[in-house]
């Protein structure tokens, strides 16, 4: 008997989520190969649906029985399951596995590892560099007691870059990075490119503007703008209260030159799927459209709560996708798109006579993010004077409230956009109304 049997013998109703994840990893620390490797992680998630409770549990082991029992014992003081689970039947493919990823071998990517500890190091010989690289594939399955089942098999391929150039009394660190599924979508020397930009920029040390001076936010550094709009979008946000969005479909909240798409179904893009992570299938679901709030995200239990339809957004993971299967669904985002405007990062410091660039945050998500509110130390951020870069900051922070400040301070929004995390699709945003400080 398999898990989905037992489950459905001691339950009202169950739904099994499976995931074989394989993977080549390559890192290189201080310049030197570390480690060259495969692994196989075969992940499983059994919800159940006992006395109108919902049930969890999930294993990356073989205790069938075990994963049975913890998820019946979980629904006894389980939320209420207003919902049933679906039957499942395959629609639209969508295109997310590339052959070409899954031809890379270890040497090609020692390769691109090589290549980016030299490059960085012919410029700057005193930094240290750390290279990751991984590529591999997911294999999802998803079953329930309704009927049917969906099995998708994607890609994914990733980069990251890490420098550290150690000083009297400085350290400074940065980290560039992409996860994309196709393989022309990830250019290894755009990346060395982007951190040798951040190392010569960053060479001295300049005060930072105080106050509230023009704030651009870099394709990374605007994570600090959409995150909260992420948990505001959520479906289970509206339904509870805690989202200021909350009674304003419909509504003008943000700028008109701001339009926000939550992009499900775009070929070969990062979190691109066919289907859910509950077997509904994925949209295009707008959300901003030209500063009107659109849609929110459902999955089945906020749909059900919200007397609303599922948008295909039940994702594992939590908020930025990174617990895969030992997460139950949450509405969360597949690719957030920001549309974009005109003028790259340069153009748009040429237009800044005094302010700051920020490319990366400490303690992303520090604040109420439920609120839409941010306070975050700058990790790595740039002062800007006469429409130059001047040199990085130090023990600077930024605070602010996004939907204000994508409200009444929006000034730009720049193109080309990039890929951040593999989640958010974004170009530079020029904003007013955040405040800086230095100690």
């Amino acid at each position: 008997m398999g898990i989905l049997e037992r489950a459905a013998a001691a339950a009202q109703s169950a739904e099994l989520y499976e995931e074989l994840r394989s993977t080549v990893d390559v890192t290189f620390r201080g310049g030197e190969i570390e480690k060259v490797g495969s692994r196989e992680v075969l992940g499983r998630a059994l919800r159940v649906i006992e006395g109108g409770r919902l049930g969890f549990a999930s294993t990356a082991g073989e205790d069938e029985e075990g994963l049975v029992q913890a998820a019946l014992a979980s629904a006894k003081h389980g939320d209420p399951a207003p919902f049933s689970f679906p039957t499942l039947s395959s629609g639209e493919k969508v295109e997310v596995l590339d052959e070409e990823v899954l031809a890379l071998s270890p040497e090609e990517l020692i390769s691109w590892g090589e290549g980016a500890v030299q490059a960085i190091q012919e410029e700057f010989p005193d930094v240290i560099v750390d290279v990751s690289l991984s590529r591999g594939t997911l294999e999802v399955r998803i079953t329930n007691t309704s009927g049917g089942e969906l099995i998708e098999k994607r890609s994914h391929l990733s980069m990251g870059i890490e420098v550290q150039r150690i000083g009297e009394g400085d350290i400074y660190l940065l980290w560039v990075g992409r996860t994309v599924r196709r393989r022309a979508d990830l250019v290894p020397e755009a990346l060395v490119e982007e951190a040798l930009r951040y190392l010569r920029w960053g060479e001295r040390v300049a005060p930072a503007p105080q106050g509230q001076p023009p704030v651009l936010f870099v394709p990374k550094g605007a994570l600090v703008l959409l995150l909260p709009l992420m948990v505001g979008f959520s479906g289970l946000s509206v339904v509870m209260g805690t989202s200021p969005l909350k009674g304003r479909l419909g509504q003008q909240v943000f700028d008109p030159k701001f339009t926000l798409v939550d992009e499900g179904t775009l070929p070969f893009a990062p979190g691109s799927r066919s289907f859910d992570d509950e077997g509904i299938p994925t949209c295009r679901l707008p959300l901003v459209e030209e500063g009107i709030v659109e849609n929110f995200l459902f999955d089945l239990r906020a749909a059900a709560l919200a007397d609303s339809d599922p948008t295909g957004s039940g994702l594992r993971g939590g908020l930025l996708g990174r617990g895969g299967f030992r997460s139950p669904p949450t509405p969360g985002v597949r690719n957030l798109v920001v549309r974009p405007g005109e003028g790259s990062v340069e153009e748009l410091i040429a237009e800044m006579d005094k302010g700051l660039v920020v490319v990366e945050v400490l303690g992303l998500g520090q604040g109420n993010v439920q609120s839409g509110a941010f306070s975050n130390n700058v990790g790595v951020g740039f002062v800007v004077e006469d429409g130059k870069v001047k040199g990085r900051v130090k023990n600077t922070m930024i605070a602010g409230n996004a939907y204000e400040v994508l409200k009444g301070g929006l000034r730009a929004i720049g193109g080309p956009p990039e890929w951040v995390y593999g989640l958010v699709y974004v170009p530079p945003i020029l904003v007013e109304g955040v405040s800086v400080a230095s100690r």
